[in-house]
């Protein structure tokens, strides 16, 4: 580990837009790297420059925590020199010193390594970096160059306001930064699935507000789905989550009286209308779902035709080509897992629910039922939760 006095946060898609946008999601994620930052209380100054973000701070814990915010593709904590090849020659052996160093204390032992240079806007070329700060290196740690494989990697990127080196690279989460999309109304159930695509939307730069559908006696999911929001509320960089719950019991008990083979798609086209009614109120733009093709009864690709065939609002599915494994592997990552593995299943489902639905048929139940009118009943019931942390207000950003 070098003598850190800044973190090189990097990020991806943000530098193919045009100027505009760029600029605006760049001081979104300024922001939000801010929040987490003053939330853990590390002491720091931001500045941004050429497709960098700049975290000033000799506290260690900075670049852990700018990795994982969304938008963030990978951060390094870097020793800052002037553009110089004489002040970064210097450096260079000092890095590498300590680094031989920490690796006899381990007994380890270092022989190889390589120069990676880049360069914006300073007077000489990455291959002048390469070979003054690499012939440096190489006669005061006796090292061999060794471009393919090496042991040692040290990092050099040189910029007009002073050059950076690094020895390691923190990957990130990339995406988007939250708040860079509109908000998202995801459906959340208790269940391992829907707060990890909760969590993937967010990652894709939306705010998201969590609707639970409370069927007691049915299921009982709802100290589940609240505690997968407050989960979720730590990835929000400082913006609360809406956790909506609306009642649905007997949405279900009447579906059940007249379509019981049916009650599966029936129940969530009723979901899909009370979800309508709620994004209204909520300003999203769309509902969001943890659907994985095929992965249950109800997920078949017949019968979510079937069952959203004319709700009229978008619908997003962010797993529907995940493996179950793939979706555990990531619920694990955001926290969600543990808690999510104390949910029952729903007790409404038939013995044998319909695997291939036919859409005209559902379009004449739900005519039948008069779902429409009995989701805007049941959604005026629904009641909010505000979940999570407010955005710090003062964050100091240079631009």
């Amino acid at each position: 580990m070098i003598s850190q006095d800044v973190v090189l946060v990097r990020y991806g898609e943000i530098a193919l837009k045009d100027s505009w946008t760029r600029q605006s999601w760049e001081r979104i994620l300024k922001s939000n790297i801010a929040f987490c930052l003053n939330k853990a209380g590390v002491d720091h100054r931001i500045s941004g420059s050429e497709g960098r973000i700049f975290v000033h701070t000799p506290d260690v814990r900075a670049v852990g925590i700018a990795s994982q915010v969304f938008g963030v593709v990978s951060a390094s904590s870097a020793l800052t020199v002037p553009s110089n090849l004489e002040d970064i020659s210097r450096a260079a052996v000092e890095v590498a010193a300590k680094t031989m160093e920490t690796a006899m204390q381990t007994g380890a032992a270092i022989q190889t390594f390589a120069i990676r240079p880049r360069r914006v806007g300073v007077p000489f070329s990455s291959v002048e970096i390469g070979q003054k700060v690499g012939e440096a290196v190489r006669l005061a740690a006796g090292w061999s160059v060794n471009l393919r494989n090496p042991q040692m990697e040290i990092f050099v990127e040189a910029r007009r306001e002073g050059t950076y080196i690094f020895t390691e690279v923190t990957p990130g989460l990339g995406g988007l930064p939250i708040g860079s999309q509109g908000r998202m109304l995801a459906m959340i159930s208790g269940g391992i699935d829907s707060p990890v695509a909760a969590w993937m939307m967010m990652k894709r730069g939306c705010p998201v507000s969590l609707l639970h559908f409370d069927s007691r006696p049915y299921a009982d999911s709802i100290d589940q789905s609240k505690r997968c929001a407050e989960v979720l509320a730590e990835w929000t960089c400082g913006r609360k989550i809406n956790f909506i719950t609306v009642p649905i019991k007997s949405g279900i008990e009447k579906i059940q009286m007249h379509y019981p083979r049916a009650t599966c798609i029936l129940c969530r086209r009723l979901m899909y209308r009370i979800a309508a009614q709620v994004m209204e109120k909520e300003g999203a733009l769309g509902v969001v779902t943890g659907y994985s093709l095929g992965q249950v009864a109800s997920q078949t690709a017949e019968n979510i035709l079937a069952e959203q065939a004319a709700i009229g609002v978008p619908v997003y599915h962010p797993l529907i080509a995940m493996d179950k494994s793939e979706i555990i592997d990531l619920a694990r990552k955001i926290g969600t897992y543990e808690v999510t593995m104390e949910t029952k299943s729903c007790t409404a489902v038939p013995n044998k629910p319909m695997t291939r639905a036919k859409k005209e048929e559902m379009l004449q139940a739900e005519e039948y039922l008069d779902l429409v009118s009995m989701a805007r009943a049941l959604a005026s019931e629904m009641t909010v939760t505000r979940i999570g942390y407010e955005l710090d207000s003062i964050v100091r950003i240079d631009q």
